[in-house]
């Protein structure tokens, strides 16, 4: 058997596996306790999860998102894409901000918006009355 042969048989062995895990909510301070709520793949789970997301919104919860950044503020959801659409605020230093007279306003920073798949990501809400 030739080194081409083996090879080819090498690459036929070889699997791709992906793992795709499914987004988890979690609502904390509810009336019966906190909840958890996995997010799957099916039509159904995507239907049901907009549904709650945007109820949610609407009635006033605070959603956070892990990012590889820390959690960020949900400002919004975008049902057909299945994303939350949050702000990156630009880290700003006091080394890189420039001089400026006492009396002038302090400069804005630039909101940036990015989206964060609802597959794959935890999110946290808090309801509005929720105390701690």
């Amino acid at each position: 058997m030739g080194r081409q042969s083996k090879l080819k048989q090498q690459r036929r062995r070889t699997a791709r596996f992906e793992v795709r895990s499914p987004g988890m909510l979690e609502v904390l301070s509810v009336g019966k306790g906190d909840l958890k709520i996995a997010v799957g793949d099916s039509n159904k789970d995507r239907a049901d999860a907009q549904r709650l997301i945007e109820e949610m919104l609407r009635k006033g919860y605070t959603l956070f998102v892990e990012t590889a950044d820390g959690p960020l503020k949900v400002t919004r959801f975008l049902p057909d894409a299945m994303a939350y659409v949050v702000v990156d605020t630009p880290d700003v230093t006091s080394a890189a901000e420039p001089e400026r007279a006492a009396d002038e306003p302090a400069p804005k920073r630039q909101r940036k918006l990015r989206t964060v798949p609802v597959g794959g990501s935890k999110t946290t809400a808090i309801g509005r009355t929720a105390g701690g």
